[in-house]
């Protein structure tokens, strides 16, 4: 009964912060390149936004009239902006099905989706203001305020999840794990492991010298 007991103690490799580190070796490389490719074409379609309202926004022609203003006010490059929403898109739902696909992998989730989600998209928010502030001399038109809601809100939603992830399910996580392990391996006060391996050293250092 004791031997049982102890083969069911939880060992480094049974807790699901371990396991999660080790399953990282096994997601296929196929998924981790659709990761970089998906937060990638994301960051694309934010910077194409900027471009959508910069490409005509100094056209004389078009400005000289009241319909020519009203056009330019609200998209200035159209065919532009529907390939920016496109891409905008296709990273959207990509990295929503990896989240789906990798839901239990908490370290994989931040590091491949929600950290280069966030950094892309606050990417694309700094560009869309640059752009308004120095293109548009800050004349914010109708495509610039649709482009900074969606890169902000983007932004704002992979940061949450980054901290969420990070802070709150990961962490619980990890201090399971240091307590199921750790203890075990540490002792009641935290100086078992240390104490039985100072007296395993010393036990075989003395057998040693006895020969």
């Amino acid at each position: 009964m004791h031997h049982g007991h102890e083969h069911h103690r939880p060992s480094q490799k049974d807790t699901k912060y371990v396991s999660m580190l080790l399953a990282l070796d096994d997601i296929p490389r196929l998924h981790n390149m659709m990761a970089s490719f998906f937060t990638w074409i994301l960051l694309a379609g934010f910077v194409l936004f900027p471009g959508t309202f910069t490409s005509l926004q100094n056209s004389e022609t078009a400005a000289s009239s009241e319909v020519g203003r009203q056009v330019l006010k609200a998209v200035a490059h159209v065919p532009l902006f529907v390939i920016a929403f496109l891409c905008c898109g296709i990273g959207a739902v990509g990295m929503c099905y990896l989240w789906w696909k990798w839901m239990d992998n908490y370290l994989w989730l931040v590091s491949s989706i929600f950290m280069p989600g966030f950094l892309n998209s606050l990417a694309g928010l700094i560009s869309t203001i640059a752009s308004i502030f120095g293109a548009q001399h800050g004349d914010f038109s109708t495509t610039g305020k649709v482009t900074i809601v969606v890169t902000a809100v983007s932004s704002l939603i992979n940061g949450v999840l980054a901290l969420y992830y990070t802070l709150w399910k990961i962490r619980r996580v990890k201090q399971r794990h240091d307590r199921e392990v750790g203890t075990e391996r540490a002792g009641k006060h935290g100086g078992g492991m240390t104490e039985k391996m100072k007296r395993k050293v010393a036990k075989m250092k003395h057998e040693r010298s006895s020969y």
